[in-house]
């Protein structure tokens, strides 16, 4: 895109930091988190999201954040089968884009629907006095 680098993109990070967020940068944050390959190479597609979620762990992450719905599919709603499959237990909240955005305008977690999230987002939510 003729406004971010490609290489090195910044244009979420740059989401995150007007509405207070921290980005944390990790080797696979703009790397694929499997879903494409989910449906015929499942041990391969969990390996993929377990092995970005355990990056952003170890760089500090308070939680992931993802555009795409299928990346948030992957990394929160299947977060527990993953774990199996990497023999590791992770729990790291992931927030669509949008929820983020929302709740940085002061839109309630409940209206979000973050209560409905696989992975609990409450550890996330106390830190922000919510």
């Amino acid at each position: 895109m003729p406004y971010d680098d490609p290489n090195q993109p910044e244009s979420m990070e740059n989401v995150f930091r007007t509405v207070g967020a921290e980005p944390i940068y990790y080797r696979g944050r703009t790397q694929c988190c499997g879903w494409p390959i989910s449906s015929y190479a499942t041990t391969e597609s969990f390996k993929m999201a377990g092995m970005h979620i355990q990056e952003a762990i170890a760089a500090g992450a308070d939680c992931m954040v993802t555009p795409c719905p299928l990346c948030h599919l992957n990394l929160d709603s299947r977060q527990p089968e993953v774990e199996k499959v990497i023999a590791s237990k992770l729990g790291l909240p992931v927030l669509h884009l949008p929820q983020l955005v929302a709740l940085a305008l002061g839109i309630s977690p409940k209206q979000l629907g973050l209560d409905k999230h696989v992975v609990s987002t409450k550890p996330v939510l106390q830190k922000l006095g919510l």
